[in-house]
């Protein structure tokens, strides 16, 4: 989770930098394909398919859905909001995944964790900052990703384990490139990037998928409640 914490981070500081001069579209379609193509190899050199009925299993179509609405949620808060604001709200997803992990997964959860929570939901109500005005569009698109991003943390853990940790972040990663599709006419002008450009989206794309895989097999791999809390290292 820390490995995977770390590879997000450094991502988004990654899309912030894109972001400036690139459409959102075009951007998760370039930063997706080359994740798609490294897990796809991984995959195929451990000896799993990378095409196989069980895409079609429902835990796995409702991950990739999710996650596709959750790829366009947080490209776009991070063009739209300061990054700081984005990885505040995003900080959300502890609390809403133990929330899930006590309630769908039924897990233990103590006392001091559901004030924890009601606490920690406080925090977020306080970093939309709502006034007069209203919360602004960013940080509601950021707060959506939160959501998502959990939503999608509990779908993995109840996918079966006989689909491998490779496969899940090759179709999950492959959702994104029909996210970016859909948000093409919406998000031009599409001008072709620069070689720098390029450069910035491919450590991008890299960055990402050490953080995709790495939470993948967290959430499979450790329990819920213990592993979640660790999510806290992105702040740093």
């Amino acid at each position: 989770m820390i490995l995977s914490m770390a590879g997000f981070a450094l991502g988004d500081a990654f899309v912030k930098l894109s972001s400036s001069n690139m459409s959102i579209g075009l951007l998760l379609i370039l930063m997706s394909a080359p994740g798609v193509v490294l897990f796809a190899a991984l995959a195929r050199r451990d000896g799993q398919a990378v095409f196989s009925p069980r895409y079609f299993d429902s835990p796995v179509v409702m991950r990739n859905v999710v996650e596709a609405f959750t790829a366009i949620s947080m490209v776009s808060a991070l063009a739209l909001a300061p990054l700081s604001l984005v990885i505040s709200i995003i900080q959300a997803v502890p609390l809403i995944v133990t929330l899930g992990a006590a309630l769908i997964l039924k897990e233990k959860v103590g006392i001091r964790r559901w004030i924890a929570l009601f606490v920690g939901f406080f925090g977020v109500i306080l970093m939309l900052r709502p006034d007069a005005s209203g919360i602004s569009f960013g940080a509601l698109l950021a707060l959506l990703a939160a959501i998502g991003l959990s939503t999608r943390d509990l779908l993995t853990r109840i996918t079966p384990p006989s689909i491998g940790t490779l496969q899940m972040s090759t179709w999950g990663t492959a959702s994104l490139i029909p996210a970016g599709i859909f948000m093409l006419p919406f998000t031009g002008p599409h001008d072709v990037p620069s070689l720098s450009g390029f450069a910035i989206v491919f450590c991008a794309a890299m960055a990402n998928a050490v953080g995709y895989y790495a939470i993948t097999a967290a959430m499979r791999i450790g329990e819920v409640s213990f592993v979640t809390p660790f999510r806290y290292t992105r702040l740093i």
